[in-house]
Formats: structure tokens, sequence, C-alpha cells
């Protein structure tokens, strides 16, 4: 090898170790919080989680930087962690608030975990308080509503109103969704959804491919895994 090609191998050498050292010193940092206001990290979010949604979950969740898939087992879902922010608190201070739907009791659990000493500081259950659909439930609300062969019907035949073809596959629609509660159209809703803000419910809107909108929008009631109406426009 010439001494030209021999020195350009060691520079590469060098910066590739200079780039990886300030790599790893970043990644370092941004476990390592140095004020009661930065943003929680993925150790303290893991923590969080493990001290409310107990050992037997794997420890992702959601919180306000940081879009992780949910934590959930056969009853409960995460629905948000995120930094306990107390007007005034000391700088060494690590909170966080812990929100778990109890599917089980349909009840909204919140939890204060003190991140310094891994302790749960409070706990209390509310009903009727329903957060923001997490991705695990917008998931299980698409599959409710596709695995009934009725449903699917349905929605196939306003596939092929609106898009003048035939829908091939659920890939072939955009879905967006986001917490239903009965006392947003009181006056249009079935007996069936008359539950939803007690239950946990979703509602979800259906366009084709090149921004279509479908004119029926299906309600889904996840609490009891069944599709309770479609609500059209």
């Amino acid at each position: 090898m010439s001494e030209i090609n021999l020195f350009s191998v060691k520079s590469s050498i060098v910066k590739t170790t200079l780039f990886l050292l300030a790599t790893m010193t970043l990644c370092v940092n941004a476990q390592t919080p140095s004020h009661s206001n930065d943003p929680l990290t993925l150790n303290e979010v893991s923590l969080a989680s493990l001290l409310t949604a107990g050992p037997q979950l794997v420890a992702r969740g959601t919180t306000q930087n940081q879009d992780l898939s949910s934590i959930t087992n056969d009853s409960q879902e995460v629905l948000l962690i995120e930094r306990n922010e107390e007007k005034g608190a000391p700088s060494d201070q690590r909170r966080a608030d812990v929100f778990i739907y109890d599917y089980s009791t349909d009840e909204l659990i919140q939890s204060l975990v003190d991140l310094n000493t891994s302790e749960v500081i409070s706990s209390q259950r509310k009903q009727g308080v329903q957060l923001p659909l997490t991705n695990n439930e917008l998931k299980r609300a698409k599959e409710i509503v596709f695995e009934d062969e009725d449903e699917r019907a349905i929605l196939e035949e306003e596939y092929r109103r609106v898009a003048s073809r035939e829908m091939t596959d659920v890939a072939d629609l955009n879905i967006k969704a986001f917490t239903f509660l009965a006392d947003s159209l009181p006056n249009r809703i079935n007996e069936a959804s008359k539950l939803c803000g007690i239950h946990r419910c979703a509602q979800l809107m259906l366009y084709t491919q090149d921004n279509v909108v479908f004119e029926i929008s299906p309600i889904v009631n996840l609490s009891e895994g069944v599709v309770t109406q479609r609500i059209g426009f």
C-alpha cells in the first residue's frame, strides 16, 4: 500500500473513532438529565412503567417527546408517561405522571412516580376520563372493524362508491382515529354508543390514498371489542 493511501486510511480511522466517541457521549448525556425540567429519558420512562404497570410488561410507553409503542397486557394499556411539572420544584427532583387505562374496570389510573427514589407517591382511579388513543388501541380498533364481515362489506361498498374501484386491501385506506365520547353527538348515537365515555371508544375516519373521505365513520367500543354503529356525514 502506498504511503499516501496508508495516511488516508489512518486519517479515516481517527475520524471514525472521534465520531463514535462523540456519539456515545451524546447518548450517555441523553440518559442523564441535569435538571427537573429536562424531558424524561428512555430509562426514566422504563422505570416509571415498571413501577406502575408491573414487571410483566415490556418497558415501553408514550411521552410528550418520544413516540414509542404502547405498553399493554390483557387488561391494561399505558396511555401516557410524562414529566410531572410541579411549579417551584427543586432542580434535582425527577417525577413522572403515569396514566394507565384499566379495561377490566373501565377506569383511568393516574400515578405519581418519584424517579429518584423509585417510589410510587400516589395513585388514584377515575371513571369517565378518556385520554387520546395509543397506537396500539388504534391498531385494535382497525382489527375490530375489518374482522367483522358485515362491517368490512359495508366499508368495501363505500370505498367502491367514493373511489370508483375495488378495495383490494386495508392498506388501500388511510385511517385516523380519536377517542369518542357519547356526549359529543348526543342526538345521533344509538343505545350501544351511549356507554362511550364510561367505556373506552374510538371513532374511525377513513379515506382513500388520494384523500377521498368516506361518508360513514365507525364507532368502536374498545372495552367490549365491538362496532356499536356508523355515523353518517
